[in-house]
């Protein structure tokens, strides 16, 4: 299915893993959820986070349903990722180094560039199917 997008030495690699298996963890239990829920999820979050960089109002997400779920469950792992919250059930969770919303919004557009190449290449659950082999 090619390689995949990020090497091992990718300085992100764990914020894209904690992102990815976000994504993947809502997979498991809904199969039917295409690679364009994920797309569409991601793509919601990283409008946020930019128009907070950007210092604007975000828009209101639009999304519903389990594209609504996955924007959810993103947005949990963004905000523990930038060092504002836990992740819920999981009082274990050690605290990380914050990243800066530029970093995250980094992340956020390799993994929307992810989804597009696997399902361009494999279908609609490509993107899925591939992130799942390479999560516990």
């Amino acid at each position: 299915m090619g390689e995949p997008l990020v090497s091992s030495e990718e300085e992100n690699l764990d914020i894209l893993q904690n992102l990815e298996s976000a994504v993947v963890n809502i997979w498991r239990r809904h199969r039917e959820m295409s690679d364009y829920t994920a797309a569409r999820a991601y793509e919601a979050v990283f409008e946020l986070y930019r128009a907070e960089a950007r210092g604007h109002q975000p828009k209101p997400c639009s999304l519903t349903g389990l594209d609504l779920e996955v924007f959810d469950a993103l947005k949990i792992i963004c905000e523990y990722r930038l060092g504002r919250g836990k992740i819920s059930g999981d009082d274990s969770s050690e605290p990380v180094p914050p990243v800066p919303v530029d970093t995250l919004l980094d992340c956020l557009r390799k993994l929307r560039k992810s989804v597009e190449r696997h399902t361009k290449q494999g279908g609609r659950q490509s993107y899925l199917t591939f992130i799942d082999g390479f999560l516990p």
